[in-house]
């Protein structure tokens, strides 16, 4: 930069432009004339996934059915929550002498259930959300009834490689964030550091008792953002909607159907190809179907001389 220091000189700052844009002197200003056509390869900041490791859990839960012809549920996870301070806090800690591996503990899980209720019929009779806890790590809570060495302990330790670190809030002394992926209101988005999300299945309902017993898996990912390039092979076509039509016919199937495009290909008539030769004429043997139908000579009937006027 310029060395000034008097308030009279007037100094240019410094300007920075993209390779893209500086062409050298070529006479190319991306800035007015932007670039028609498709590119070779395309630059994305896109997640991804460094490691990942999930278990699977299981138990009962009871509900409360706001009708009794119910013969079958659905489940999503809305949401998971847990504590990140006390005993029974969710903990994040990096491991002595491997800076690249955190040690995390889930604990005292509440996981919030979005339940569809069906009839024999499979038709939809309400909804409802209903939260059960798993790893019950409170010995008072009603949910420790449901603690099980084997399907449903009281705490998990899982060892995650997690090399660009772990996302932490503004306050100090708060533990590490753990991003929760779910359906709810506020959790739909990825984040960079850590991420919980569970896939919940239904491995038996007993509308008599008004229980379920819920398989969940909960999935831990590190995902960081990373920058790479990949090959273009055109952009992506979004389906065409259309109305599915009372009655069939040939013009209603058009007019919901995909757009006419000619195909046919124009000749290339410089080298390399030279494909103007094409329109020599080629000695190619007639089709059979194509050869004209030989007359068949009428004789003429004695005994009808009307029919053969």
């Amino acid at each position: 930069m310029p060395n000034c220091k008097s308030k009279s000189c007037k100094c240019c700052s410094k300007r920075y432009v993209s390779c893209g844009i500086d062409k050298k002197g070529k006479c190319l200003d991306v800035c007015t004339d932007p670039i028609c056509g498709d590119p070779d390869c395309l630059t994305v900041l896109t997640p991804v996934v460094y490691d990942e490791l999930g278990i699977n859990l299981c138990r009962n839960i009871p509900l409360e059915l706001p009708v009794t012809n119910v013969d079958s549920i659905s489940v999503q996870v809305m949401d998971i929550t847990f504590d990140t301070t006390g005993d029974t806090a969710v903990t994040t800690v990096p491991i002595n002498g491997r800076p690249n591996c955190y040690l995390i503990t889930l604990t005292n899980l509440s996981v919030t259930f979005y339940v569809t209720l069906y009839d024999c019929a499979r038709r939809v009779l309400g909804t409802q959300t209903v939260t059960a806890n798993y790893l019950p790590a409170d010995d008072n809570s009603a949910d420790y009834d449901y603690m099980d060495e084997d399907t449903n302990p009281t705490s998990v330790e899982l060892e995650i490689f997690a090399p660009y670190g772990v996302a932490h809030s503004d306050y100090t002394g708060l533990p590490a964030i753990i991003h929760v992926i779910g359906f709810g209101e506020d959790n739909t988005a990825l984040s960079q550091g850590l991420n919980l999300l569970a896939i919940p299945k239904v491995l038996n309902f007993d509308p008599q008792d008004s229980t379920v017993t819920i398989g969940l898996s909960v999935i831990l990912k590190s995902i960081y953002f990373s920058q790479y390039k990949i090959p273009h092979h055109g952009k992506a076509v979004v389906p065409k909607a259309c109305t599915r039509p009372t009655d069939d016919t040939i013009c209603l199937d058009f007019v919901c159907g995909d757009l006419l495009d000619l195909a046919i290909k124009p000749l290339e008539l410089g080298p390399p190809k030279y494909e103007e030769t094409l329109k020599d004429s080629c000695d190619v043997p007639c089709d059979p179907c194509c050869n004209p139908p030989t007359s068949t000579p009428v004789v003429p009937d004695p005994d009808n001389p009307e029919e053969n006027a």
